[in-house]
């Protein structure tokens, strides 16, 4: 969560300085496309990160699981 933080502050400024930097029209609009394009990824990236981690999490507490990962961790 907190790389998902620090990649919205600079997508925050990458489209302030776009804004103030870019005089052309369509330049600016295809850029700021592509910023939000990169957002959107993140987003849809962090949120599959964190459901594979709550799975992960429920099959960790299962008794069975828990006795397969134990065995698996003690031959190891």
């Amino acid at each position: 969560m907190q790389n998902t933080s620090q990649f919205e502050r600079h997508r925050a400024v990458l489209e302030q300085h776009v804004h103030s930097t870019v005089t052309d029209p369509n330049v600016r609009q295809v850029m700021l496309a592509h910023i939000g394009a990169m957002g959107a990824a993140m987003h849809a990236e962090s949120i599959n990160t964190d459901a594979a981690l709550r799975l992960h999490h429920v099959r960790r507490r299962s008794p069975l699981s828990r006795f397969v990962l134990g065995v698996v961790e003690g031959v190891a």
